[in-house]
């Protein structure tokens, strides 16, 4: 296996991991949640499957980094590449991982930990429950971009 191969095999697994586990926590595991536990309960296991999850989520960020650079940095012989429909393509898809990126900061360190750390009952409960709520969706609409982005390099060489 070439270096190149085994880059764009981790890649791709990181992207599989990162998107997959995405997908599963918003549309199995948070509506069973819903459906299932009470509040308190609720955020006690919202708690603990987070925990694990961020650990999948930086480490699968962490692998897509380092393999986007070197991917990146094999086409630093063709620079031209940058300035056609590639780049755009890609400067497209970077800015969506950078708001993703935003958005997944503010969850993990800001807005995650305040919805944890207030009773169920609190006024200032729902109101940040809907908050994540919509960033929540924005993000999976970000999600959704940044595959079909990435689709689009894969059929735009340059």
């Amino acid at each position: 296996m070439t270096l190149d191969l085994a880059a764009h095999w981790l890649h791709l697994l990181a992207a599989a991991l990162w998107v997959g586990g995405n997908l599963a926590v918003a549309l199995v595991v948070q509506p069973a949640l819903r459906s299932a536990l009470a509040a308190e309960s609720r955020m006690a296991a919202y708690r603990e499957i987070g925990w694990r999850f961020s650990i999948l989520q930086w480490s699968s960020w962490a692998v897509l980094l380092g393999t986007g650079l070197f991917k990146l940095w094999g086409l630093r012989a063709t620079p031209e590449v940058f300035a056609g429909v590639f780049g755009a393509i890609l400067g497209a898809k970077l800015c969506l991982i950078a708001a993703m990126a935003v958005l997944s900061l503010l969850h993990a360190y800001r807005w995650g930990p305040l919805l944890l750390s207030l009773p169920p009952s609190h006024p200032a409960f729902q109101e940040n429950t809907a908050r994540m709520a919509f960033w929540g969706r924005v993000n999976a609409a970000l999600l959704v971009g940044i595959i079909g982005l990435a689709a689009a390099l894969r059929f735009n060489p340059w």
